[in-house]
């Protein structure tokens, strides 16, 4: 039988491995959401999870969702200007609440924000070509 110190150390191993596994999950989550925006692959993920898809009805949504991307881009192609000219006006009525040393942060989270969405176009763009 194992001694206190060591079910204790036991207990605390056990504890710091299901945090973990929380903790992992919660950022996995966050990162999927955040940075997979517009990956069909992801979405893919997402409603297999959601909907308890099996392996054949998992590749058909990946299969429709590839046959619509083409479309889905170009819909996108349209909507992009307007939303970055809104995503401008928003970004400048929120410096106007920060203190200089805040807007100097969220100048960096808009640089951040600006170069993921650029890799996300150029990798999409590499994805079209044959």
């Amino acid at each position: 039988m194992l001694d206190k110190s060591k079910a204790w150390a036991v207990t605390l191993l056990v504890a710091v491995a299901v945090v973990g596994l929380v903790a992992g999950a919660v950022g996995h989550s966050w990162y999927a959401r955040r940075h997979g925006c517009g990956d069909h692959a992801t979405y893919s993920g997402y409603l297999a999870d959601s909907l308890k898809l099996d392996g054949a009805q998992h590749d058909t949504v990946v299969a429709i969702l590839r046959r619509h991307r083409p479309e889905m881009r170009a819909i996108m192609a349209t909507v992009r200007p307007r939303t970055d000219s809104v995503r401008a006006r928003i970004a400048d009525e929120i410096r106007t609440i920060l203190s200089p040393a805040q807007r100097e942060v969220y100048q960096r989270l808009l640089d951040r924000d600006r170069a993921d969405r650029a890799r996300a176009d150029s990798a999409a763009a590499q994805a079209k070509k044959p």
